[in-house]
């Protein structure tokens, strides 16, 4: 596939933005960037998603529409001239009247190995429910969410202390690097249908299911706590404070008492019992909640600081 190819790029988070980084690097005619409008990846992070295509299209003079209306999306493809369009984590399925406006279709990046986590959040899905490999696929679109035909997969194993941030990356780079082979060999242009046996949906992470239930396994904790970094951030209320977890292991010692009791503290982290097995908080964000005070505690070098100021041993959080 030549390189003065007229491609137009769709894509709304940090996943898409590495791709979008590749074409420009290895020189592909990128002529628009969609993205949704004010697209934020930290409300407190100054190096925004915004703020990073805004840099991406000013250094490379490519224009850019901020807009999740199809219509809008729709009027201003209609006037160009374009051979391709490439998705990447846009969260938002396009009309048929737009896939059909490219003259060799539209490809999607997606963060699974379909048809395993259709759906806005597969990459933490896949830490949340625990599963021991993901992987990248591209596909053909079609009209529906994430059913169109496979033109590649590549696996990527999901290593015990992934989180959100590090898989996404892996995936990012996994998956820029194979959509670069894709149009250098054109083997976008056969591709096989997907299998039926298999789906999953994976949903969009909210707040509400971030509040940490210390009756459920300390594995799967250490899951969730892993999938929700870095939004919505697994949390708890103790006293006058939210405690946002950064990070955290499971340990199989086991002693009898109610789940989420405060057993022990030391320089590796807090010690707290749950369904089945301990977990150890190794990194937390606490936040004053009448003051909105924010402190960020690196457990493993402030632990006994922190956890003396704060905790009190045998406490059972709810």
């Amino acid at each position: 596939m030549q390189k003065n190819l007229r491609i137009v790029f769709i894509g709304s988070s940090i996943f898409s933005l590495y791709h979008l980084i590749k074409l420009i690097k290895k020189k592909y005619c990128v002529i628009l960037i969609i993205t949704k409008p004010k697209p934020k990846f930290s409300k407190r992070n100054k190096k925004n998603l915004s703020n990073l295509i805004i840099k991406v299209s000013a250094k490379y003079n490519i224009p850019i529409l901020w807009s999740e209306s199809l219509d809008d999306i729709q009027i201003m493809l209609s006037k160009l001239i374009i051979d391709l369009i490439i998705i990447a984590s846009y969260g938002k399925k396009l009309s048929k009247s737009i896939l059909d406006i490219p003259k060799f279709g539209c490809l999607n990046i997606h963060g699974s190995l379909l048809p395993r986590w259709r759906g806005a959040a597969p990459i933490q899905r896949a830490i949340y429910y625990g599963d021991c490999v993901t992987g990248v696929t591209i596909i053909k679109i079609n009209n529906d969410l994430d059913t169109g035909n496979i033109v590649y997969q590549k696996i990527c194993v999901i290593k015990k202390h992934d989180n959100n941030i590090t898989l996404c990356k892996k995936l990012a780079k996994i998956g820029s690097t194979i959509l670069i082979k894709l149009l250098q060999t054109n083997l976008f242009n056969s591709s096989v249908s997907q299998n039926n046996i298999g789906v999953t949906y994976a949903k969009k992470l909210t707040k509400q299911e971030a509040k940490i239930n210390w009756s459920v396994s300390n594995t799967k904790l250490v899951n969730m706590i892993n999938a929700f970094n870095p939004w919505p951030m697994a949390f708890f209320y103790y006293q006058d404070n939210i405690i946002k977890i950064i990070s955290a292991i499971a340990s199989n010692y086991y002693i009898k008492k109610n789940p989420g009791t405060i057993i022990h503290y030391n320089k590796w982290g807090i010690y707290i019992t749950t369904g089945c097995g301990i977990i150890i908080l190794t990194s937390i964000k606490v936040i004053n909640k009448d003051s909105n005070a924010i402190t960020v505690s690196n457990i493993n070098n402030n632990v006994l600081l922190i956890a003396n100021k704060l905790f009190t041993i045998n406490t059972t959080l709810v």
